[in-house]
């Protein structure tokens, strides 16, 4: 019997495979861990490409349940994304229900930040064929692709980027990014396992203080394997290795901007942004 005290056994796995392009194997894996890493990978990046980060809820004031059963309804028979705990808590229930053992992990971002953060971001870490991997569909800018081997100064290749997973001392890791600047830290954790009041009192943090970003400047991102899209206020950034191209974008290009990013919202959830939107100051570029 599945079960966990995050509520594996309380959400719907062929609902999530049809979601994210992997319906098709529901009858291969279902009930069986990852046979390779391969197949954790191909899940990792079919997750990152179907469920956008998404922080309209937020925006709009409206309360984000992270009960398993209301993150798959939103996640998957809504068609919305979600922010990070959302994604990465319906992805290591799916983790759990396909048989793997799954921690969740703090981390406090660091990339593009100032000053001393909390750790109010979630990863996950779990083992897969003897080793210990680190998974985040729910970053998104500067995100991972593929899940990253718990090794310090592992060194990894992935969409041309390079990324490490670095221990500090015997209690801080990093996973960094490198630029043209040089290696930059996208966030730091611990490996000590969390609860799930621990992220209840995150996100009641991220969605309640007035100046959390995540509740005042619209956020989208969609990674897959060759693009990566991001609108941040009024900017929208699409990469790809052409290069990228960043425009800015009025209240009416709303509805060609969700469809891009395949964000469904009602009638009143749209007007209610599309609002919010024209009222928003300029976003400033970069």
């Amino acid at each position: 019997m599945i079960s966990s005290e995050w509520g594996a056994d309380r959400i719907d796995l062929g609902v999530y495979l049809s979601r994210v392009g992997l319906g098709h194997l529901a009858s291969d894996i279902s009930g069986r861990p990852p046979q390779t890493v391969r197949e954790l990978r191909r899940l990792h990046r079919a997750h990152l490409a179907a469920i956008p980060f998404d922080n309209v809820d937020l925006v709009l004031g409206t309360p984000v349940s992270l009960e398993p059963e209301a993150i798959v309804d939103k996640l998957c028979r809504r068609r919305r994304g979600g922010c990070c705990h959302e994604h990465n808590l319906l992805f290591g229930l799916v983790l759990e229900h396909l048989g793997l053992p799954v921690e969740r992990l703090a981390a406090r971002v660091l990339l593009g930040g100032v000053g001393p953060r909390p750790r109010t971001h979630m990863l996950l870490k779990t083992r897969a064929l003897g080793e210990e991997w680190l998974c985040d569909v729910g970053f998104g800018s500067d995100g991972y692709l593929d899940p990253l081997p718990v090794r310090d100064g592992a060194e990894v290749v992935q969409r041309g980027r390079r990324y490490r997973v670095l221990s500090h001392d015997r209690f801080q890791w990093s996973i960094d990014v490198h630029k043209s600047t040089g290696w930059v830290p996208l966030y730091e954790f611990t490996h000590e396992p969390r609860q799930p009041m621990d992220f209840t009192v995150a996100h009641h943090f991220l969605s309640t203080y007035p100046r959390s970003m995540l509740r005042n400047t619209v956020l989208l991102q969609l990674l897959t394997a060759d693009k990566w899209m991001q609108l941040r206020g009024d900017l929208l950034r699409r990469v790809t290795p052409a290069g990228e191209i960043t425009e800015r974008i009025e209240h009416t290009d709303l509805p060609g901007v969700l469809r891009e990013f395949g964000i469904a919202l009602t009638s009143e959830e749209f007007t209610r942004l599309s609002r919010i939107f024209a009222q928003h100051p300029p976003t400033e570029a970069g």
